[in-house]
């Protein structure tokens, strides 16, 4: 009885040391929120990405015991723990894979970049928890409510289940996910995103009902607690802090005053990634390439989200195509202009991926993009009504990027072509630095905005079509012509054709010519002054 008194009077001391220092370092007004995303059976959504597997019991192992499955799996009777002698005795259709805990932490950081559209300050918890500090972003989502919708609908669409939950310290918030009491309950009451900002500085306070078992500690330390009657978190800080240091270490009460608030906690948070690369594993061949839509569109909807966070547009994609006993294979879609529209990239994938004859099966498809540009910011009206979204945000096919400045139908056109034919086929032309006319024009990728325009000047016109090689003409009486005489109309224009990379002994002089034919026709000729022959080098529109 008397060290319960004595325990009580420290802990009630320590509260108020508490109070002050909260107070002291913290701005009163508000507190940092966080949020975390447990990715509870990511080994079992990680396998469940293509839709065959979906629809099928799937277990994934691990040391030839059951480590997760799914609920067709659990109908059977299958239970985490089981052999998997025990689950193909149960039912002989069930399938299974062996848990890549790599992979696992690959995808966790796939996710992480995925979280960077809705804050900048995203830590990663491995093996399968992320914690995003998002009180800056409450305001652009309006609320923490919406925010999590957003969340929970983006994760639904990528296939992956999770546990959200929202406390003041990411210890405490990531305590709650792993336990599996989401408290959105306590965040009902919240109206603003001022109200759920400050409900979430009370919300540490929620965690006493959390099982001992559950924090991030080693077993020894769980088993000591236990053995001394603590089984919930709520009689573990009761207990001095002194008491606690001597029997289990500094680490862990360093880790209590972190999870409480009493103690700063400082987060290493990811650098946006400068490239995109996703893949979809699968558990059988796939044979038809037609069948692959369905992880091709997913993965094109993660690309979508990771250009949408960073305001990025790309213009080349490239997918690979690999299988355990064969080498990949690898094909790119081009665009004619940078853009970020899933629906377009679907299309266009499709038309590749139907030129493709050698690939006989895959079990790993990917897609990979090194390449960006800016967002374009298409104009629009200002008073617009469908302007703005309910929660401020921007319009969601504006703020998807999914109109194309270049627009329209000619832009799709150009590049259902340069799927079809490949890249070096369909190209824009543009001016290049150098007088001569066979050399003043370049080939440019259609994306680039330097169209090349003829020059409208009226002392240096320029024909439309220009002859590859120009073709030398009839003279009479020291006239040209070309289906009987040609009527110089304009003339002549001295151009002196490349001495720097011809021989000095041979002058390249030319003398050029507007020239109209007998039907109206205007052609654009010259006369080479060292040979005193006349040529057609254009043909004017």
């Amino acid at each position: 009885m008397v060290f319960s008194k004595v325990v009580s009077s420290k802990v009630v001391s320590s509260k108020v040391v508490s109070n002050k220092l909260t107070s002291s370092k913290r701005a009163p007004s508000r507190s940092s929120v966080w949020l975390c995303l447990h990715f509870y059976q990511l080994a079992l959504d990680m396998a469940c990405r293509d839709e065959q597997r979906q629809a099928e019991p799937l277990v994934i192992t691990e040391k030839q015991q059951v480590y997760q499955c799914n609920a067709m799996a659990m109908a059977l009777g299958i239970k985490p723990g089981h052999s998997i002698d025990t689950a193909f005795s149960l039912s002989e259709q069930v399938s299974s894979t062996e848990r890549n805990v790599d992979r696992e932490i690959t995808a966790l950081q796939h996710l992480a970049q995925w979280a960077y559209q809705f804050t900048p300050n995203v830590a990663i918890k491995v093996p399968n928890c992320l914690v995003l500090e998002i009180t800056s972003s409450l305001t652009l989502f309006a609320g923490l409510t919406n925010m999590k919708n957003s969340v929970r609908s983006g994760l639904a669409g990528l296939g992956y289940c999770t546990t959200m939950t929202v406390s003041s310290t990411p210890q405490a918030a990531m305590l709650l996910a792993i336990a599996g009491l989401p408290n959105d309950a306590i965040l009902a009451k919240a109206t603003s995103p001022k109200d759920e900002s400050d409900t979430a500085a009370g919300i540490s306070s929620g965690i006493g009902s959390v099982p001992v078992h559950h924090l991030q500690t080693t077993h020894k330390v769980v088993a000591g607690l236990q053995q001394m009657g603590i089984y919930h978190l709520s009689q573990l800080l009761e207990l001095p802090a002194s008491g606690l240091t001597r029997r289990f270490g500094t680490y862990f009460t360093d880790y209590l005053q972190r999870l409480t608030g009493d103690k700063p906690d400082p987060q290493t948070f990811i650098s946006p990634a400068a490239n995109f690369y996703h893949d979809v594993t699968f558990l059988d061949d796939v044979t038809n390439l037609e069948s692959l839509t369905f992880p091709i569109n997913r993965l094109l909807g993660e690309l979508e989200d990771f250009l949408s966070g960073r305001q990025f547009w790309v213009s080349h994609m490239t997918w690979h195509l690999s299988h355990r006993h064969h080498g990949r294979q690898s094909f790119s879609v081009y665009l004619a202009a940078p853009a970020n529209d899933s629906k377009m990239f679907l299309t266009l994938t499709q038309l590749k991926l139907d030129q493709i004859k050698s690939v006989k099966e895959i079990d790993n498809i990917a897609l990979s993009v090194k390449r960006f540009s800016p967002a374009g910011q298409p104009s629009g009206d200002l008073f617009a009504g469908d302007g703005f979204s309910q929660y401020g945000r921007g319009n969601e096919t504006q703020q998807k990027g999914q109109k194309n400045p270049l627009g329209d139908q000619q832009n799709q056109l150009l590049n259902m072509l340069t799927a079809r034919l490949g890249p070096g086929k369909c190209f824009g032309l543009s001016e290049a630095n150098d007088h001569r006319p066979e050399k003043a024009w370049k080939k440019i990728r259609l994306h680039e905005k330097d169209y090349w325009v003829s020059p409208e000047q009226d002392d240096l016109p320029r024909p439309s079509f220009l002859l590859p090689t120009p073709k030398a003409l009839n003279v009479v009486d020291n006239t040209p012509c070309l289906a009987g005489k040609l009527a110089l109309v304009k003339g002549p224009e001295r151009i002196d054709f490349g001495w720097w990379d011809q021989r000095v002994d041979k002058p390249l002089a030319r003398d050029y010519y507007i020239a109209r034919q007998r039907d109206g026709g205007m052609l654009w000729v010259f006369k080479h002054l060292d040979a005193g022959r006349w040529y057609l080098h254009g043909i004017f529109s």
